[in-house]
């Protein structure tokens, strides 16, 4: 059994008590250091040892050592003369090897029993591993989830972790290859027992492809073969399924359009003529109305191709009265009716069932007041007509925009002013009953509403879809922060998705103004603007993947 003897055992004729100044008994057992750091270890590769010297610091023998290594697997004891006896003054060794299976930083405590007072050795060692990734597709980025690094080209980094989650950029749908372990919002996990090579295999961006305008949309829609039009300041464009321009017409600003079953566009002006082009952008037939109207209105289709108009007529000097027209495919009035319940009467929605068997029509109505300048609010109503303008019902309510599903249900959305912005929405089914009524947390988001749609496709599911802005801090309403889109949920309860954010470039705030279901793979086609909707700075149309609104990012 090897031991060292302890130099010089008395001074003056007394015996050497460690520890004698201090307020707290002596260690009888003491390591030569409390602590050690055994550095940086690459994972399976040449472990590290460390000799320690555990001295009997008592003037008593101790009958009974023994050395553990408590608290981590990979710190071992490797050699070892403290066995048993150690006497007075004496000396013994442990060798400790650290040989980490595992990034990331481990410790552990070497400890000794045999006396009442003894103080461990705390151990520490960090263990790393490499990180390459071999391979990503042009224009990507690999970001490590820490924060740690960051590859625009193949590169290597060493990770002292024991899980790292790289994630590809810009935000998209990325395909990992090698050791990667799928997890949310598309990132790739690696297990660092061992160093790993990873591969971005491909990549694909939120949206396929995105075309500026000088000025934002107000209508986007989908056409035949993958194809869709555009409404804006300019007129009307057609774009095919990569974005390029198929044809143009101009219309005015102030125009609605809809797209009927048949994909031929009925563009509502703002005099109440309407005027249907084919899908080349030829003129199939106009509608004028029989008197001076006003397109304060919307027009809707059914999946016959029949259009509806909803317009006013009269003057708001006397009265104004709204106006229900039904067109055929061919642009022949099939019926109308006017709808009049008050002096003043102003549309804010318009509906149909697919089969074209009820029409649904929001309005609300005022009356003069004392000065002709005021109006007293009368009501604000939601009426169900028959397939030819008869009334079924007629119910009242604090409607705010609405917007309704071929099927005949309806939500209602009012915006709440505490940023980011929220909303409160209620579903209602085609009787007008509600089968949900809630809103988002409040200061929490999304942001407020400016688009809504359905799937104007019978083959679809009526999913609600929505977008807008997020209000910026402070209580100024007119500033925007992120433009903002999402599926919403269904008739069963507001279940939102995924939130996609749009920034501008420019940095001064985005909004969402229009957006559409492209097709029957629901892709997105999104409309929307740059700055404010008072001080805009440019729109642009952007064709989103459709997991965009089922895979978390």
């Amino acid at each position: 059994m090897f031991r060292k003897s302890l130099s010089l055992m008395l001074l003056l004729g007394a015996p050497i008590l460690f520890g004698a100044c201090s307020d707290e008994p002596a260690a009888a057992l003491v390591i030569d250091r409390k602590s050690f750091d055994f550095g940086d270890v690459e994972v399976g590769k040449f472990p590290v040892e460390q000799l320690f010297t555990v001295r009997n610091a008592s003037p008593q023998d101790v009958e009974s050592v023994s050395v553990s290594v408590e608290g981590s697997e990979f710190f071992a004891i490797t050699s070892n003369t403290c066995e048993k006896y150690l006497a007075a003054g004496m000396e013994c060794e442990v060798r400790v090897r650290f040989a980490p299976l595992l990034g990331g930083t481990h410790s552990a405590r070497l400890k000794v029993t045999g006396a009442d007072s003894v103080n461990p050795a705390e151990l520490q060692g960090t263990a790393f591993v490499w990180v390459d990734v071999t391979s990503m597709p042009p224009g990507t980025r690999v970001v490590a989830g820490d924060d740690s690094f960051t590859c625009t080209q193949p590169c290597r980094h060493a990770v002292r972790k024991t899980e790292l989650t790289l994630y590809a950029g810009p935000e998209g749908f990325p395909t990992w290859g090698n050791a990667c372990a799928n997890v949310a919002r598309g990132g790739c996990l690696l297990h660092l027992s061992a160093s790993r090579s990873v591969a971005l295999v491909a990549f694909s961006p939120l949206y396929q492809w995105e075309v500026l305008r000088s000025s934002p949309p107000m209508t986007v829609a989908p056409l035949a073969d993958g194809n869709i039009v555009v409404q804006d300041a300019l007129g009307v464009t057609s774009l095919d399924r990569f974005g390029y321009e198929r044809w143009s017409v101009p219309v005015s600003s102030m125009s609605k359009l809809v797209v009927t079953s048949d994909w031929y566009l009925s563009v509502l002006s703002y005099n109440g003529t309407v005027t249907q082009y084919d899908g080349d952008g030829r003129v199939r037939w106009t509608y004028t109305p029989p008197q001076q109207s006003s397109s304060e209105g919307h027009v809707v289709a059914d999946v016959f191709g029949n259009t509806y108009v909803l317009m006013t007529q009269g003057s708001h000097d006397t009265a104004l009265a709204m106006k229900l027209v039904a067109l055929s495919r061919e642009g022949v009035e099939r019926w109308s009716t006017v709808i009049s319940e008050a002096q003043l009467n102003f549309p804010f929605g318009l509906g149909v069932m697919g089969d074209g068997n009820s029409v649904y029509v929001g309005g609300t109505a005022y009356n003069r007041g004392t000065n002709p300048q005021d109006l007293v609010f009368v009501k604000r109503f939601i009426r169900k007509l028959t397939p030819v303008g008869g009334t079924q019902w007629t119910k009242e309510g604090s409607w705010g925009a609405v917007a309704f599903t071929l099927s005949g249900e309806m939500v209602s959305f009012i915006n709440n002013g505490t940023p980011p912005g929220g909303f409160m929405a209620s579903w209602f089914d085609s009787a007008g009953n509600v089968l949900w009524n809630t809103q988002t947390s409040p200061g929490q988001g999304p942001g407020q509403v400016d688009a809504y749609v359905f799937p104007s496709n019978f083959n679809l599911a009526p999913r609600l879809l929505l977008g807008g802005h997020e209000m910026g801090p402070g209580t100024n309403v007119y500033t925007y922060g992120r433009g903002w889109f999402a599926d919403m949920g269904d008739s069963s309860k507001l279940a939102p998705g995924p939130i996609t954010y749009i920034d501008s470039p420019l940095g001064n705030g985005a909004w969402v103004s229009t957006l559409a279901y492209a097709d029957l793979d629901r892709h997105v086609v999104v409309g929307g603007g740059f700055g404010t909707l008072s001080e805009p700075a440019g729109g642009f149309i952007r064709l989103y993947d459709p997991r965009t609104l089922t895979m978390e990012r």
